[in-house]
């Protein structure tokens, strides 16, 4: 990615996060979801579905708890703040949007209300068979069918787009998530990720893009 590019997107985040300002009426009104989403629908797009060309995955339906614990995430610099993760500073900026806990939780309701739809799959080259024989590892948390699991965090990968599902084990890999002070989540998956050969993310993220949700 060259500098003009870099800054235009982060021109367009920032552009977006002052129109959200005006998005809040009067003092101690508490928007609603839809209406806090508004700032997040220029990269996921109207209907949660996603943008690749921005680098923004699929939200629809992803379950609330997620959406949330996300957002908390990158407003708390646990995700997002490394200067690799072009992306992650981005989403960043934009969390930073929700100015209480309760806006969060409004709009990740909102999120997971929205209707999820399928993706197509990108990664033409990759071998589903693969990654199949691989997923065992990721199973211990994000269970056998990719349902995912609240309790340990471990959100739901069944029909997650491929594309990003390789960004993300790859930002792990390379240190460039899962490496933030004090971060008691992130560690553990940037382990699990190095257990992924380099020449196999492919396969299992075009695997776990193939299970049913």
């Amino acid at each position: 990615m060259g500098p003009r590019t870099f800054f235009v997107r982060v021109a367009t985040a920032v552009a977006v996060l002052a129109a959200g300002g005006c998005m809040r009426g009067s003092a101690g009104s508490a928007p609603a979801g839809a209406t806090l989403y508004e700032a997040c629908a220029g990269c996921h797009g109207t209907a949660g579905q996603g943008n690749v060309a921005l680098g923004a995955p699929r939200i629809a339906g992803m379950p609330a708890w997620y959406v949330a614990a996300q957002l908390k995430r990158f407003q708390d610099g646990l995700r997002g703040k490394h200067p690799d993760d072009i992306e992650g500073l981005r989403m960043r900026a934009m969390s930073k949007q929700m100015l209480s806990e309760a806006e969060t939780a409004a709009v990740a309701d909102h999120v997971a209300g929205l209707a999820p739809a399928a993706s197509p799959a990108l990664l033409a080259s990759a071998d589903k068979s693969a990654g199949e024989k691989l997923y065992p590892t990721c199973a211990a948390c994000h269970g056998l069918k990719g349902e995912g699991n609240e309790q340990v965090k471990a959100p739901p990968l069944a029909g997650i787009d491929d594309w990003y599902a390789e960004l993300q084990l790859r930002k792990f890999r390379s240190g460039i998530r899962g490496k933030a002070p004090n971060d008691p989540v992130g560690p553990i998956m940037q382990s699990m990720s190095m257990t992924i050969p380099a020449d196999a993310v492919d396969d299992l993220a075009a695997y776990v893009h193939s299970l049913s949700k």
